[in-house]
């Protein structure tokens, strides 16, 4: 692991990702799994280096800011809460920052042994999701034509 983030960082990075992917079942939490892969990847970029420093500064505020205590110290239900009000207050963090634990924690080898040969994506056979409503671009439809005819 680089020396990137300070150990309070690196403790709170571990903490935030539990959270974020937590322990269920034969699965590990992501805190272990994929910290060092989220350090690296910042080593290597400095939108990356941003997300994660913006991610723990959000974090540490925000859990200063409604509880006065640390994210490590808050109780563990507090803390989904916690992450889901960073989620709507700065939406493209969140994103950017769970995009790249899912990144360290899906392709990490132990995770994609216990899931098996198995395993794939979840559409288009995985997650139900609702029928297509052609009403939704109606919009679209109304414009008409935006070329000319020949």
């Amino acid at each position: 692991m680089s020396n990137l983030l300070t150990d309070t960082q690196r403790s709170l990075l571990e903490d935030v990702l539990d959270h974020i992917i937590p322990k269920e079942g034969d699965m590990p939490a992501a805190g272990q799994i994929a910290a060092s892969y989220v350090e690296s990847a910042s080593s290597t970029s400095a939108i990356t280096i941003r997300v994660v420093l913006d991610m723990l500064a959000l974090t540490a505020a925000t859990a200063g800011s409604l509880h006065s205590k640390s994210f490590s110290d808050i109780a563990d239900s507090l803390k989904g809460p916690l992450l889901k009000i960073i989620e709507e207050q700065s939406p493209e963090i969140f994103r950017d920052f769970v995009t790249l634990v899912y990144n360290g924690y899906y392709t990490n080898a132990s995770v994609i042994k216990r899931l098996g040969p198995d395993a794939r994506i979840p559409q288009p056979t995985g997650f139900p999701i609702s029928p297509f409503n052609p009403a939704i671009v109606n919009n679209v439809r109304n414009l008409g034509p935006r070329y000319r005819a020949i």
